[in-house]
């Protein structure tokens, strides 16, 4: 089975956003991320910190802003709308999954569509959709540059997705239809996945249940990503049971070393696009 390993592609990403930056930086303009996080959420704290590493690295300014976990919905989108307004940044960064009651639905309207890097807003939700995409989830457009770097075709292809969230499983669908490949997305209501995912020569998961994927649900030389970040006592693992899936697959995108550090330098790059963009309006 092949591994289908991120970092050869972050790293290519990586150099062609230091030009960018460095282009940036020449014209008086200094890129600045705002990554807002609610209580600590481990996994989102590691990408935290990986951003604030790579960032340095391109000269983007990273500002961590940690609310605490009892922050109301009032006080968050506050915060956004002051950002929003900031001429000082070109990115806003929330991080999820939010604590308590917070409805992350509706405090996405709040992020300004011109620097929502994430791709969170209902603007670039539905730009996404109708084939226009603008911004996008990074983690979402991870797996198709992932896809592409290690030459899987998707054109004509069947594709099943195995989550539906915001963030991975309803973008990563409808980038798969934008290349083309024919998408079915699977959920927790759909009865027996497996007859669905063996019928896919790609399989994205991302559910947020380490093992869920095992390889008696794919078919022999299925192309697998693996999109699951779950924090378990030996470390961050996956979706995949990758001891049964190793013995199917063709190929499978590991967690750690797969999307992670592509996502990170999309997300990177995205904030390098809202401040080029920023300063032709």
């Amino acid at each position: 089975m092949r591994l289908l390993i991120g970092k050869p592609l972050a790293e290519k990403m990586h150099e062609r956003s230091r030009e960018r930056s460095a282009a940036l930086h020449a014209r008086g303009i200094a890129p600045r991320l705002a990554a807002v996080s609610v209580g600590i959420d481990p996994a989102a704290n590691a990408y935290q910190q990986r951003l604030a590493a790579r960032g340095k690295k391109l000269d983007i300014a990273i500002d961590e802003i940690d609310l605490p976990s009892d922050t109301s919905e009032r006080q968050l989108v506050v915060t956004l709308e002051r950002l929003g307004t900031d001429p000082r940044v070109h990115g806003i960064l929330l991080l999820t999954p939010l604590p308590g009651t917070l409805d992350e639905g509706h405090i996405v309207d709040h992020i300004v569509p011109a620097k929502d890097v994430e791709g969170m807003s209902p603007f670039n939700v539905g730009l996404l959709a109708d084939g226009r995409p603008r911004f996008v989830p990074s983690t979402a457009e991870a797996v198709i540059e992932l896809l592409k770097f290690h030459g899987i075709a998707l054109r004509g292809a069947r594709a099943t997705v195995v989550g539906r969230s915001t963030v991975v499983g309803r973008p990563v669908a409808y980038l798969l239809l934008n290349e083309d490949a024919t998408v079915t997305v699977a959920h927790s209501k759909t009865p027996d996945i497996g007859t669905i995912t063996r019928d896919a020569s790609v399989v994205v998961v991302g559910v947020g249940r380490a093992g869920f994927l095992k390889g008696d649900m794919l078919a022999p030389g299925a192309t697998v990503i693996d999109a699951g970040i779950n924090v378990a006592p030996h470390g961050i693992v996956g979706d995949v049971d990758v001891e049964s899936v190793s013995a199917v697959a063709a190929a499978l995108s590991p967690v750690p070393g797969g999307l992670g550090a592509v996502t990170t330098e999309l997300l990177l790059r995205n904030v390098l696009t809202a401040a080029e963009r920023q300063q032709k309006d």
